[in-house]
C-alpha cells in the first residue's frame, strides 16, 4: 500500500511538472506570474558573450549610467551597443584592469575590432519599443532589463518579453495600452 507520504509527494511532483509546461509554452500571464513568483530562477537566463561584461561593476564602481553606453536608448527606439572606441577611452592599456575579461576588452580595442555582442532582446518587427520614452517617464532600466545591472554577469529576464507583460506594466503606470502606442513605426 502506498503511504500518505508518498501520494504527497508524488501530486506536488506532479504540480511542479504542470506548472513548469505552462509556463514554458507561456499560455496564460497569469499563470507564469505565479510560476515565475515561486520558480524565480526560471525568470532570466544566461547568454553567452564574448567578453563576460560587468555591468555591475561599471554602475557601480566607475558610477556609469545605462546611457552611457547605449547611447541611443534617450533618443530613439533601438538603445544601441557601445562601439570600440567607446571602449578604447578607458580600455587602451592594462593601466585600468588585468583582469581576464578587461584583457579580453583591450585586445578588441588594440585590433581596432567591434566586439561581437550577442543581442540579448529582441522585439518582433511589429512591435516599437521607444527606450526614449521610457526614460523621458522615470522608468529604470531594471523594470525590463531586471538583473542586468545589478549582478555581474547580464541576465535576460525571460518572464517579460511578451505584450502581457508589457499591458500590465502600462496599466501599472497608467500609460496607453491602445494598440498603435507600441504598434506603429
Amino acid at each position: 500500500m502506498i503511504s500518505m507520504k508518498k501520494v504527497l509527494a508524488l501530486f506536488i511532483v506532479a504540480v511542479v511538472l504542470l506548472l513548469s509546461i505552462i509556463a514554458y509554452h507561456r499560455y496564460l500571464y497569469e499563470t507564469k506570474s505565479l510560476f515565475y513568483s515561486i520558480f524565480p530562477i526560471y525568470s532570466w537566463a544566461l547568454v553567452d558573450q564574448p567578453i563576460l561584461f560587468n555591468h555591475l561593476h561599471h554602475k557601480e564602481t566607475v558610477q556609469l549610467n545605462c546611457s552611457f553606453c547605449h547611447r541611443y536608448a534617450e533618443k530613439y527606439l533601438a538603445a544601441g551597443l557601445p562601439k570600440i572606441e567607446l571602449c578604447r577611452a578607458c580600455h587602451a592599456t592594462d593601466a585600468m584592469s588585468k583582469r581576464p575579461e578587461a584583457l579580453k576588452v583591450i585586445e578588441y580595442v588594440k585590433a581596432d575590432k567591434e566586439i561581437p555582442w550577442n543581442r540579448m532582446y529582441e522585439l518582433p518587427k511589429y512591435v516599437a519599443f521607444p527606450h526614449w520614452i521610457h526614460i523621458q517617464n522615470h522608468i529604470d532600466c531594471s523594470i525590463c532589463h531586471g538583473f542586468t545591472g545589478v549582478k555581474e554577469r547580464p541576465l535576460k529576464m525571460v518572464d517579460r518579453n511578451d505584450m502581457e507583460w508589457c499591458m500590465d506594466c502600462h496599466k501599472k503606470r497608467r500609460a496607453s495600452n491602445d494598440c498603435y502606442t507600441c504598434h506603429s513605426s
